[in-house]
């Protein structure tokens, strides 16, 4: 299995980067903060969530798990890069994209030829064909795989989550992404893009009417 790189080492993507290596993958994790970097290549955690901080210790101790300043380090030479980035709210209160456009950009350059680009921010429907756009390259696979992980339980989330959701349109991208979660007991659920993006905010719909 080829290395994975994960762009942004915020909630999500460090939650990403240290399960996928207790998995047994090779892991490289990009932050544009040199600081963060630094401090997470110590094993010191920014955030609290239980059983991050193990996990990261785990990870940097096995050599599987390290971290590196600026997306197309960690991208170079990766088979799978998975786009970690923030989606703020705009102020017309839609998602910005401009992190996630500027990361695929950035990682363009330097993919090797079939690589998958694997959108789990939290972006609204279309934003695969918007990665497509930005990176520009019709020899790699852009896929989605959400996340679904609550503040606390992170770590917990990925690791049994109550399904996989994999949204592409090429069936052999969307097998080698679920290869990625060997080990991870869970349906699968394997859909074209739009629909694996609009799960994800039907989720978020209801969880919002549970709080």
């Amino acid at each position: 299995m080829g290395t994975i790189a994960v762009i942004g080492a915020g909630y999500v993507g460090l939650t990403t980067a240290v399960c996928f290596a207790h998995l047994g993958h090779e892991v490289i994790c990009a932050d544009i903060d040199e600081r963060r970097v630094q401090r997470l290549s110590r094993g010191e955690v920014p955030i609290l969530e239980q059983g991050l901080e193990e996990l990261l210790a785990e990870g940097i101790k096995s050599g599987r798990l390290r971290f590196v300043v600026g997306a197309p380090t960690a991208a170079r030479d990766a088979e799978f890069i998975y786009l970690c980035v923030p989606t703020p709210q705009g102020d017309d209160g839609s998602a910005d994209m401009t992190y996630i456009e500027t990361a695929a950009r950035e990682v363009a350059p330097v993919l090797v030829p079939d690589a998958v680009v694997i959108n789990k921010s939290t972006v609204p429907v279309g934003s695969t064909r918007l990665v497509e756009r930005a990176l520009g390259r019709s020899d790699v696979h852009v896929v989605s795989n959400p996340e679904f992980l609550r503040e606390g339980s992170a770590i917990h989330d990925f690791l049994n989550p109550d399904r996989v959701v994999i949204g592409s349109d090429d069936q052999a991208a969307a097998i080698r992404v679920a290869a990625l979660y060997i080990g991870v007991r869970a349906p699968l659920m394997v859909t074209d893009p739009a629909s694996a993006e609009t799960i994800k905010y039907a989720s978020n719909a209801f969880l919002a009417t549970k709080i």
